[in-house]
């Protein structure tokens, strides 16, 4: 008897081993397909990120952005071109004041109730 229950303990144990290691594995397995599918993600992200640079260095490198650069910054124009500088007008800085009468409390009074100025 004394041998088949160590027999049967040992069998226990050997299955709990067995199916701890595959549940260790699985998980391994499953945290790093995860960690592949973060990856794959970021480098889609980096790889529209750096085409979106190279159409940008392509822009800047352009002719016709360095045109607009020297007729923006620095003022620059093309022979035989005219440039027309447009200036706002100014508002007027003196602002028409209103005469205010200062009448005392009861010629306030007065015209309110007769509407009639003193």
């Amino acid at each position: 008897m004394d041998r088949k229950i160590i027999i049967k303990i040992f069998g226990a144990v050997l299955i709990a081993y067995l199916l701890f290691s595959v549940g260790k594995t699985l998980y391994r397995s499953w945290t790093v397909s995860k960690e592949v599918e973060g990856l794959k993600n970021q480098i889609t992200e980096l790889k529209k990120s750096n085409e979106d640079y190279k159409s940008k260095l392509l822009y800047y490198q352009s002719p016709s952005y360095r045109e607009r650069i020297a007729r923006e910054r620095f003022g620059l124009q093309k022979p035989g071109e005219e440039v027309v500088v447009i200036v706002p007008e100014e508002k007027p800085k003196v602002i028409e004041e209103k005469t205010v009468k200062k009448l005392a409390n009861y010629q306030k009074w007065w015209e309110y109730f007769f509407g009639v100025d003193n």
